[in-house]
């Protein structure tokens, strides 16, 4: 399995995330903030499937631009794979015809159906997509949000997306085979726990916390740092002295 951190800064692409899209062995995007500026277009071309966490911009930004962009190349539509709750949010305040066109109507060039469609997730029952077996399950955060396991093979991946405490991702971290990697939320500095707790992030002392929680000993990759406390929450991530956490590398390719 391969997953990027996509960059989405423009003067500091390898440390600041302010926007947030992995993709998972160049075919599978896990939410668009910086999808549609991040790829070469020949990139952008070998993805047809997006799942998206929850419909905050900074998981959705560029979402409509990388469909517009690549719809004249499209021979199958571009498959949206979320819960209920994110679906209605994006047809209702994005793709509108009003902030963007609805590509849910607009039918592709070779006449083979819409250039988007909309998959209904359920979480706790898995689905594939492209060779990998997909499990989500609810996070704690201010709009329903949903983490996921990715297995591919003998391999199992992770990802928080953006949660405050919660146990649900935790509880199937422990059952899951083969797990190499926990992509984890952490936002804010110690200082800005009340803030954190309240926008429903984690701080390292939360995640800290939170990691009492999983019954194993895995690397740990935090992200979604906050730009403006990127420093500050690797030096604290770095005083929890827990040898198996790190910040995830924005651009580097992990290969399990």
């Amino acid at each position: 399995m391969r997953i990027t951190l996509l960059p989405s800064h423009c003067t500091h692409p390898e440390q600041l995330q302010p926007l947030t899209t992995f993709l998972v062995n160049g075919t599978v995007a896990i939410d668009a903030g910086c999808l549609g500026i991040a790829l070469s277009l020949d990139q952008q071309r070998r993805i047809h499937h997006i799942i998206i966490t929850h419909a905050h911009s900074d998981h959705t930004a560029t979402l409509p631009i990388f469909v517009a962009e690549v719809f004249p190349f499209l021979e199958t539509p571009i498959v949206v794979h979320a819960i209920a709750p994110v679906i209605e949010a994006l047809r209702a305040h994005i793709f509108n015809d009003a902030i963007w066109p609805n590509f849910g109507q607009i039918p592709l060039l070779n006449g083979a159906g819409p250039a988007l469609i909309y998959h209904g997730i359920e979480t706790g029952i898995p689905f594939e997509v492209e060779g990998l077996r997909i499990t989500m399950v609810q996070t704690n955060h201010t709009v329903p949000c949903a983490g996921l396991a990715v297995v591919e093979d003998e391999v199992t991946v992770l990802f928080t997306s953006d949660t405050h405490h919660t146990d649900d991702i935790w509880q199937l971290a422990n059952r899951l085979d083969n797990l190499k990697a926990i992509f984890v939320d952490v936002s804010y500095p110690n200082e800005l726990e009340n803030l954190a707790a309240a926008a429903k992030h984690l701080t390292p002392q939360s995640l800290d916390e939170e990691l009492h929680k999983l019954q194993q000993e895995i690397p740990i990759y935090a992200v979604h740092l906050k730009p403006q406390f990127h420093t500050q929450v690797s030096m604290e991530l770095q005083r929890l002295n827990r040898k198996n956490v790190f910040v995830a590398e924005i651009g580097r390719e992990y290969v399990w």
